[in-house]
């Protein structure tokens, strides 16, 4: 007769399964649900038996027939708390879930109104308009909720249903059920809180987000974000996405709905192009967007949820790098040089066309082996330390060095690594530049055999005139004759002596370079004094430089392990420079010193100094320094050349401080490993 509660049988429904947390909203609205239609079971029958049974008009006997008519059986099994008040609102019957329930004693009921039960818990507002007012004027209410903190079991929401019942007796009843909705009402609000939540998260979303539902993709749910991006307003809810948005057919966006509705699988898109409306005008745009089933409780597919992110700039810029980046490898492979870029590890990872056709290898492989694996093998052990130490560094590198071709012949080329840093300053690329100088080398290895040709073939007859020369100057000192006869031979020869020297040093700088370049020059060191060695070079070039005033200056006493005719040619020639560079202002002055743990020669002069632009180029072969009117000073322009290989193979350094009309001071320096 009265529905029984159903038991657990350790089984979930399929439903309960789908999202965390179901389970138990789903099980509170079922228990909701139960106590539901128990009442209004309970209802029915209550009813019944009012309608069809009678009590006397003796108050007792009408007691007893309210018992006899009510079945104990049928009402201590409700589990809905029920009343039955009089005409005078006070307590004829009170059931046993009403005693559990409100935690009221039986013995304080009987006879009682109602407002005084429990300590007159009962004596509220809403039940009094209820009972007093509402209830005769209407004769039943159903489905009143009250609101109320009881003493015993604190805050409380009840839905209360009265009505009076005509027991055929002088007296009215009144029949009132009340059920404990507080859970229900919690869950209620909970569920309501949970659907704002989600509502406020939708809409307030920067993403664009809408619910389509059914197979017409009816929306539902669309936030401001995606009808702002649709163009067409906000009476799109409750339309089919494609009429609102018919230029999504030709694009075939339905199709992918229509897909992911039907079959329940997901489809996700990246930077994808669509045209939409905004601002009354058809636009492209990127969109990086997912299209994700929606289900029921019991797994069936309902809609589809679009979450989607306007990603236009982002795409745009992206499409600017691929475009950047293709031209960027149209021009790396039209270059003739060889080109690698490498990672800030020194791992190359792209090689241009040249580096392909030279080497007859496809990318892949050049990837997996490094560029320097094509190094010439007497080379590659140095040079591999230098890369290693320009890395270490960050620091540019240029080198010489010979590279293995297709063929297996090794060319002579011209290589130039560079760093590339970010905004911040981190180092993120290395750039490497090969240039192929074999016609080049081969050029300057035939000026160089001329070089050295015409040197040797200049050395010997050079060598005899100057020992003529000598022969001549003793023959005019032991001669009576000439020494009386006044002619004026001695100057010229010391002239002649003077050019001669000119040309021999010339002609050694010519072998020098030409040893140099074949990398043949030998170092002979020996332990010597550093002072001495200075004195004498300024002692025989003020005999030759006689309207020169060289003044030198020992500020320490300097034993140095060196090659000492080296070192002197890089003191002649500073010195010499100097002279040559003073114009009217014949002053060198000269310096041996100490600079921490280097010893360093100092030669200073007072002439036309060097032009900045000038400072870094003074250093190479070939080159000399322009004067007044264009003119170029007399010489070959390797002195300094050589002087800088000179004092790099002994480990030094050359320094040069000079300014435009202020004069040119040079200056070596050789670190403490090389004296004493």
């Amino acid at each position: 007769m009265f529905p029984q509660k159903k038991e657990f049988n350790g089984t979930f429904p399929p439903q309960f399964i789908f999202k965390k947390g179901y389970f138990r909203m789903h099980e509170k609205d079922r228990r909701i649900q139960e106590l539901e239609e128990e009442l209004l079971a309970t209802r029915k029958e209550l009813e019944k038996y009012s309608d069809s049974e009678t009590i006397n008009s003796d108050s007792n006997s009408n007691d007893e027939h309210l018992k006899k008519n009510f079945s104990k059986a049928i009402i201590e099994n409700i589990h809905t708390p029920i009343l039955v008040l009089d005409d005078e609102l006070r307590v004829r019957f009170i059931n046993k879930a009403f005693f559990n329930t409100f935690k009221v004693n039986r013995e304080e009921t009987a006879g009682r109104k109602i407002y005084d039960l429990g300590n007159k818990q009962w004596d509220i507002d809403e039940l009094r308009d209820i009972l007093e007012n509402v209830l005769p004027k209407r004769n039943i209410l159903s489905n009143f909720e009250v609101f109320h903190d009881f003493q015993e079991i604190g805050e409380r929401c009840m839905l209360l249903n009265a009505r009076e019942i005509d027991l055929n007796t002088r007296e009215k009843y009144i029949l009132l059920s009340i059920e404990d909705i507080t859970s229900k009402k919690k869950a209620e609000n909970k569920l309501k809180e949970s659907e704002h939540r989600y509502r406020e998260m939708i809409h307030s979303s920067p993403s664009l987000i809408a619910i389509l539902r059914g197979p017409e993709h009816v929306v539902e749910i669309a936030n401001d974000a995606i009808i702002k991006t649709w163009g067409k307003g906000p009476n799109v809810i409750g339309k089919p996405l494609l009429e609102v948005l018919p230029e999504m057919v030709d694009q075939r966006m339905g199709d992918l709905f229509d897909k992911v509705y039907q079959t329940g699988k997901p489809f996700y898109a990246h930077e994808r192009p669509i045209i939409h409306e905004q601002n009354g005008k058809l636009v492209k745009g990127y969109f990086d967007f997912t299209y994700q089933p929606q289900r029921d409780s019991n797994g069936e597919v309902t809609g589809v949820a679009v979450i989607a992110n306007d990603v236009t700039q982002q795409a745009e810029l992206n499409n600017r790098i691929k475009e950047s980046e293709r031209k960027f490898r149209t021009l790396m492979n039209f270059m003739p040089h060889k080109i690698n870029i490498a990672d800030a590890d020194g791992d190359s990872y792209f090689y241009n066309l040249s580096w392909l056709e030279f080497t007859e290898r496809s990318m892949d492989e050049l990837i997996r082996n490094p560029w320097t694996d094509w190094l010439h093998p007497e080379e590659k052990e140095q040079i591999q330390r230098t890369i290693d130490q320009s890395f270490k560094k960050g620091r540019d590198l240029e080198m010489e060095m010979r590279l293995r071709d297709k063929s297996g012949d090794y060319k002579w080329h011209l290589v130039r690594i560079i760093p590339l840093h970010d905004n911040e300053g981190k180092l993120i690329n290395w750039i490497t530049s090969s240039t192929e100088i074999q016609k080049l080398k081969e050029e300057e290895k035939r000026k160089g055999d001329f070089l050295k040709l015409v040197s040797h073939e200049l050395k010997t007859p050079v060598t005899s005139a100057k020992g003529y020369v000598q022969l001549l100057q003793s023959m005019i000192k032991n001669s009576e004759d000439l020494q009386a006869s006044n002619l004026p031979l001695e100057p010229y020869l010391l002239r002649i002596e003077d050019q001669i020297e000119r040309l021999i040093r010339l002609i050694f700088e010519m072998l020098d370079l030409s040893r140099m370049e074949q990398n043949e020059l030998e170092l002979k060191k020996t332990n010597f004094s550093l002072n001495e060695l200075v004195g004498s070079i300024i002692e025989d070039l003020a005999y030759s430089y006689q309207d020169v005033q060289i003044e030198v200056d020992h500020l320490c006493d300097c034993q140095i392990i060196a090659d000492k005719d080296r070192i002197g040619q890089v003191i002649i020639n500073f010195i010499t420079n100097a002279i040559k560079y003073s114009n009217e202002n014949k002053e060198v002055n000269v310096k041996v010193y100490e600079d921490d743990d280097r010893v360093a020669v100092s030669v200073k002069d007072h002439g036309i100094g060097i032009a900045k632009e000038d400072l870094n180029r003074i250093f190479k072969r070939f080159y000399r320094v322009a004067g007044k009117n264009e003119d170029t000073y007399s010489g070959f322009g390797i002195g300094l050349y050589l002087s800088n290989e000179i004092i790099e193979r002994h480990n030094g350094e050359i320094i040069v401080n000079s300014s435009v009309g202020e004069g040119s001071e040079f200056i070596f320096t050789l670190p403490l490993n090389n004296y004493n």
